[in-house]
């Protein structure tokens, strides 16, 4: 087995270590130490005196991103995971929102095909399904005739389709106590969002099988200091871990630190949300059936409404810190450790430990993004001037 080792500021789950190493070989991690010795077991030693090693990025919700939209263009989706690797994303959640079956049977094979990733891009862990049992009140961005009640057929077929790891629905639905155990039951994290929820219902909804909220804030009942919403019940909650926008525009910078104060690393993950227009010049772009339009800031539907972000995750990484006073070990596990977690990858993605896929993120001083490893690769390196 060859081994490559990489020196640098190692980030751990509470702790950076200036001169640690990272060794690795055959795609997984073989160790990690904290003063630099491993180095001399490799057969290749990279340097990266001044920069962190931290765990790959994983993004639970990627419309899409560099002009490539996941729903309706699922053939490019080799060139959306290579695309990623530049933003420090090393796996990730094709996301479809509601749509018509006929995108549904197009897209959900397609992805099932791509799951994996090319081995020089993101790793494609299976689909999000946003939608379609949304409240019509809180759709967002997705368009009413693709929203629909409760349907466990249909959510069979879907879950029949492709390889869905996650999905977003009302949990106040009348009819959705059934589909939720179904999806949960075929091992789907099931994740409460475009959602009018009472306090006492996301609580409660919290308490069965749901685990998760999408994008904390947008798209839910508002938290009043008489009627907390679905955002209280989060915070109220022990168990439940909810993602964030956290681009400044979504979610307030003061409420996304108050999420953290309130939630912690733990339960507090960062997602993108980004649509094709992340990574690529103003313009026209598809969000599934939606046509969007991008100034180079939020995108929106014709209608004014926001329509997804063109957020990337290291962009993420950077606003978290910059938004909570998180310390970086604290933003590596919002951005990696768990969302990986909340998707049954904890024990393979997430953190720099011995057997843990050989996914590394290396950001230079300036929390760019220097280079990328994807399992042992060099997938990835930022062109010097």
């Amino acid at each position: 087995m060859r081994l490559v080792a990489l020196r640098g500021q190692v980030v751990t789950d509470y702790e950076v270590w200036p001169e640690g190493t990272v060794l690795f070989g055959d795609g997984a991690i073989a160790d990690v130490d904290r003063d630099g010795a491993l180095a001399r077991d490799a057969d290749e030693v990279y340097e990266y005196p001044d920069s962190f090693l931290l765990p790959g990025f994983v993004d639970l919700q990627v419309n899409g991103a560099f002009g490539v939209d996941a729903a309706s263009e699922p053939a490019r989706l080799d060139e959306l995971s290579r695309a990623l690797l530049s933003t420090g994303t090393t796996a990730y959640l094709p996301t479809v929102i509601s749509s018509p079956e006929a995108l549904y049977e197009e897209a959900l094979p397609a992805i099932a095909r791509a799951a994996g990733g090319p081995p020089e891009g993101a790793e494609v862990l299976g689909v999000h399904l946003e939608g379609p049992f949304l409240s019509l009140e809180k759709r967002g961005a997705h368009a009413a005739a693709h929203v629909v009640p409760p349907d466990a057929v249909l959510l069979a077929r879907l879950l029949d389709l492709g390889p869905v790891r996650m999905i977003t629905l009302a949990p106040e639905l009348r009819g959705i106590g059934p589909l939720i155990e179904q999806a949960a039951g075929r091992g789907v994290v099931v994740s409460a969002g475009h959602s009018d929820a009472s306090f006492e219902l996301a609580y409660g909804s919290f308490d069965g099988r749901i685990g998760g909220v999408t994008h904390l804030f947008n798209a839910t009942s508002p938290m009043h200091h008489r009627d907390p919403g679905l955002p209280g019940a989060a915070f109220a909650h022990p168990r439940v871990s909810c993602g964030i926008i956290a681009d400044g525009h979504h979610v307030h910078p003061e409420m996304v630190g108050l999420s953290f104060r309130m939630l912690g690393p733990d339960r507090f993950y960062l997602v993108t949300d980004a649509i094709a227009a992340a990574g690529a010049p103003a313009g026209e772009y598809r969000l599934a059936t939606r046509t969007v339009y991008s100034d180079g800031g939020v995108p929106r539907l014709g209608s004014g409404a926001i329509a997804g972000s063109v957020l990337s995750m290291v962009e993420a990484f950077r606003n978290i810190l910059a938004f909570t006073g998180c310390t970086v070990p604290e933003a590596s596990r919002m951005a990696s450790t768990s969302p990986a977690r909340l998707v049954g990858e904890g024990r393979r993605k997430g953190r720099l430990v011995a057997g843990y896929d050989a996914d590394v993120t290396v950001l230079a001083p300036d929390l760019s993004v220097e280079a990328v490893w994807r399992g042992g690769r060099h997938a990835y390196s930022r062109a010097r001037a």
